[in-house]
């Protein structure tokens, strides 16, 4: 190696130093969540509202100087109202667990990249869904600003009403008004629907336990989620709540899809209010007349995970 290539790496390693996580840390946070579902098309509602609480953290870990993992754990509680045949009763009770994983590259004057993957398991009596996502993650600092960004599949694993695929996407704008007070705004893809979020969080201790309130809002066509709750950051040095998102765990979103995948779920789910019905066809009565009369039509479901979506196929019941 010659003098101008040990001087390019001397470069490289100054450019790209700096320590991907600071130290060993974690945090929890324990928050409560409402959704709002609203009528999905031209069916009857399945699930109206959905509340509750969560608990859910992480522990982060440096590996060697430029590499970090952090793994994340979740459990969440809560009731649905539900109307219409899908399900068996009014109130049904949902119990979710998830764990996911983040291994990134990281340095905190520029930015961060890496891989990210979790599996969530939701049970609403007798439903119960698996919701796996994975793909790629990335973050630029810039000042006060950070930019986040997220593209991956969603994998959900419906039961009995079939196995759906689709394309993840955010993009996010975080910014400090303060070094301990952030408000964020962006966009998201996931199950086939498109929403628009916002939030704020402000740190009120910088010690080595510090303490934040957050809250959070997200809203599309088919459903509205709110979230609020307290954070609280473990371990390490005591530092801002700047420092902490750039230098020690990246964000934890085992349930930040709640809302969508339910809004999936009651596109899949939601009969028609007309779905046994009488169908005006004709009978003949008696020779030579004839004239119309009610026949039951049942409608079949025809689940589309794919699509979010259920067609009824009205299948003629004869007397």
């Amino acid at each position: 190696m010659n003098a101008a290539d040990t001087l390019d790496s001397q470069q490289f390693e100054e450019r790209f130093s700096g320590q991907a996580v600071s130290g060993l840390n974690g945090k929890i946070e324990v928050g409560g969540f409402h959704v709002s579902f609203d009528s999905h098309d031209d069916v009857g509602e399945s699930l109206q509202t959905s509340q509750g609480y969560l608990a859910q953290g992480a522990v982060s870990l440096p590996l060697g100087r430029q590499f970090g993992l952090q793994i994340d754990a979740g459990a969440l509680h809560g009731t649905v109202e539900t109307e219409g045949v899908a399900f068996a009763s009014e109130d049904l009770g949902v119990e979710a667990y998830g764990l996911g994983g983040h291994l990134f590259w990281r340095d905190p004057e520029i930015g961060l990249f890496g891989i990210y993957g979790q599996q969530t398991r939701y049970d609403l009596e007798d439903v119960n869904i698996t919701h796996t996502r994975f793909g790629v993650k990335g973050e630029a600092y810039l000042g006060d600003f950070t930019l986040k960004g997220f593209a991956g599949r969603d994998v959900a694993d419906f039961g009995f009403f079939g196995e759906g695929v689709y394309w993840a996407a955010s993009g996010e704008v975080d910014f400090y008004i303060t070094d301990d007070f952030l408000v964020k705004a962006g966009i998201e893809h996931s199950f086939n629907a498109i929403s628009a979020f916002a939030g704020v969080e402000a740190a009120f201790s910088s010690s080595k336990i510090a303490t934040s309130l957050f809250a959070e809002a997200s809203f599309s066509e088919s459903e509205t989620t709110a979230m609020a709750g307290v954070r609280f950051y473990l371990g390490g040095q005591a530092k801002s709540l700047k420092r902490r998102h750039r230098e020690d765990d990246p964000d934890v979103n085992l349930f930040d899809n709640l809302g969508a995948l339910g809004s999936c779920l009651n596109g899949i789910t939601a009969p028609p209010e007309d779905m046994l019905k009488p169908a005006m066809v004709t009978q003949k009565v008696s020779a030579p007349t004839s004239r119309a009369l009610p026949m039951p039509s049942l409608s079949i479901p025809d689940f589309d995970p794919d699509n979010c979506d259920v067609d009824y196929k009205p299948v003629m019941m004869s007397r």
